[in-house]
């Protein structure tokens, strides 16, 4: 099948009046795509960010998400204006607006593009005629829809943002009971707990949700001396295993099996006290 190139679609772009922003995983592990996903004001500070050097310098952005699930592959952001730029205001130093035009795109349109260079904020006409359209969803990108027990990696804010949807999918799918793991990305220190309640690990990841620390002591010493926002920023959160029709005892015994395998009552790798 012929490539269709992006450049056949969005023909009025002059490529000399935009920086191509490739918004790629942060230092601290925040995924771009996880930023959309949750908030699109979060998404929208992706674009309003330097460190020190002027580099939207143009008129325009043309945004897109790596898009990490898949190989080569990024989701369309917009385009978006500069619309003032002052570098005394680092680390946010612009104000842009989005731009209407292509903003039906928007979340729906996968590019591929096996762009490895280092720079994320670069001149668009060196890659505008190699930009690839992959595929266009028929609604914007979510994570409303489950990906299943094994692919779960989901950061803080993207889970606060599923919980306050209420989503259906994932709702149902996780009033399972398990053994659960939270990841502090900033440290790599690992909390290793089970959710034994009636509405299992969504009922148990809704109290991590509301407070930060869901009433652990390791972790409620975290929140009280960092605050909530560390933990929004910083936790993840997986499935080690999901249990059905087992009692009391199974579930504390493979809770257990997990905190040995992970070593998570080490202080050094860990936040279980027990």
């Amino acid at each position: 099948m012929k490539d269709i190139y992006l450049s056949s679609i969005f023909m009025s772009i002059d490529p000399y009046k935009y920086k191509i922003h490739f918004a790629r995983v942060s230092p601290d592990g925040t995924e771009p795509l996880n930023d959309y996903v949750a908030d699109f004001e979060n998404w929208k500070y992706w674009n309003m960010y330097s460190k020190s050097r002027d580099d939207f310098n143009r008129d325009y952005i043309f945004s897109l998400i790596s898009f990490y699930p898949e190989r080569d592959t990024w989701l369309f952001g917009g385009i978006w204006r500069v619309v003032s730029r002052d570098m005394s205001k680092v680390p946010y130093p612009y104000e842009v607006e989005l731009v209407d035009e292509y903003s039906e795109y928007i979340g729906r349109l996968k590019i591929k593009y096996p762009y490895k260079d280092r720079g994320t904020r670069v001149k668009l006409e060196h890659h505008f005629k190699e930009l690839i359209v992959k595929e266009l969803l028929e609604e914007p990108f979510s994570t409303l829809v489950f990906p299943g027990y094994r692919n779960i990696d989901i950061p803080f804010i993207t889970l606060e943002a599923i919980m306050k949807k209420d989503a259906p999918a994932w709702k149902n799918a996780l009033s399972i009971k398990g053994i659960y793991l939270i990841t502090d990305t900033k440290t790599g220190k690992k909390y290793v707990g089970k959710a034994d309640g009636e509405h299992g690990i969504w009922q148990r990841w809704g109290d991590y949700i509301y407070d930060g620390h869901g009433g652990d002591v390791d972790l409620k010493k975290l929140v009280d001396s960092r605050g909530f926002d560390y933990v929004r920023q910083h936790f993840k959160f997986s499935i080690l295993e999901t249990i059905t029709g087992w009692d009391e005892y199974d579930i504390n015994d493979r809770e257990s099996h997990w905190k040995r395998v992970l070593m998570s009552r080490m202080e050094e790798v860990g936040h279980n006290k027990n």
